[in-house]
């Protein structure tokens, strides 16, 4: 009987295979995918450096490539070359000028997802369709999360007063990613590792990371509507006018500005809300967690009004001393400046009084 059995199997065309096969049809589908992790948060950094050291790298062949580069010649054309190249340095200068490098992450916030997954469909074309499918979504996703990290840590070094510390911290990506381009080619498994420990980081910084990424594109907006000469009129929302008047009881007219808090507001960085200011004190009104929230500040004694690059400069500084900056956006200035020379002449008709 059983060996009626083995010869019926082997009639139906199946064989005995050997262990190790199974283990190299797993590798050769599982390692592609562990690639795109890698070149995915690359390219998320990096996406014209990437494409162009990769390029260079299928042009040139200083070492041995992975096998199925070699299909992806396309990359290695001179036109490609030429574009990524160009794109490369324009993004290595503006990466390292404060502001400039948080409007080109803005522009580069679906160009670098799409880019990563691209290239990284190019680099393994010779995969079943179900794969290459796979490496456009884990490449696309994790040049997303890349993107999304390195937008929101710009944006809070930005709010620095010098300028070393973007430089600084973009000269660590240049060197990073090139460092990073090197396990891509020779252990796609310890770059595919940093990845995975990088997606878990991000998940932990997540609501942090919205925030920032929420304030970039509120700024970038209003900086928008301002060359336009569409700047909306802020008006108290019924939930902060029983917040007055419960708590400030008696006629006043605040000003208000669109704001977003930075990290003396502890909890409230990054949040986008408005802030009004009134002759005693300052209230931040704004979301946590969907829920409504108002930090108080004062009394009041003074105000700095400081124009900016994409975000101007408020800085509103407390009774006891206490200094409390906030981003506004754009086209709010001059009324800011007015707000301060009013914050002047109070303070000159105190010094009078007590004369």
């Amino acid at each position: 009987m059983l060996q009626g059995l083995v010869l019926g199997l082997s009639r139906l065309g199946c064989r005995e295979r050997p262990l190790s096969s199974y283990h190299g049809l797993t590798m050769e589908t599982l390692t592609p995918l562990a690639s795109a992790l890698g070149l995915g948060m690359l390219a998320g950094v990096r996406l014209y450096a990437t494409v162009l050291v990769v390029g260079l790298l299928l042009r040139f062949h200083p070492f041995p490539l992975p096998d199925a580069w070699q299909r992806a010649s396309v990359l290695a054309d001179t036109r490609i070359l030429v574009v990524a190249g160009v794109a490369c340095a324009i993004e290595f200068i503006a990466d390292k000028i404060p502001w400039v490098d948080s409007a080109w992450d803005s522009i580069h916030t679906f160009i670098r997802p799409i880019g990563a997954a691209l290239l990284a469909t190019s680099l393994f074309s010779n995969l079943d369709p179900v794969y290459r499918v796979l490496v456009f979504l884990l490449a696309g996703g994790m040049a997303l999360s890349g993107h999304s990290a390195k937008a929101a840590v710009r944006l809070a070094v930005n709010h620095s007063p010098e300028p070393f510390s973007n430089i600084g911290l973009s000269l660590a990506e240049d060197t990073s990613v090139a460092g990073g381009l090197y396990l891509l080619v020779k252990h796609p498994w310890i770059l595919a590792s940093i990845a995975v420990v990088f997606v878990f980081l991000l998940a932990w910084l997540g609501p942090r990371i919205y925030r920032a990424l929420r304030a970039e594109g509120a700024a970038i907006a209003a900086l928008l509507q301002s060359w336009f000469g569409e700047v909306r009129e802020l008006q108290l929302t019924p939930i902060q006018q029983q917040w007055f008047a419960a708590h400030c009881p008696g006629p006043m007219v605040p000003r208000l500005f669109q704001a977003i808090g930075t990290a003396d507001m502890k909890g409230l960085g990054n949040a986008v809300g408005t802030l009004c200011l009134t002759e005693r004190e300052a209230v931040f009104f704004t979301r946590r967690w969907w829920r409504p929230v108002a930090r108080q500040i004062g009394p009041l004694h003074s105000l700095e009004a400081r124009k900016g690059f994409l975000l101007d400069q408020l800085v509103i500084i407390a009774a006891d001393g206490t200094r409390c900056r906030f981003s506004l956006l754009a086209g709010q200035l001059e009324s800011a400046r007015g707000a301060q020379s009013s914050s002047h002449d109070r303070q000159d008709d105190g010094r009078h009084q007590n004369r």
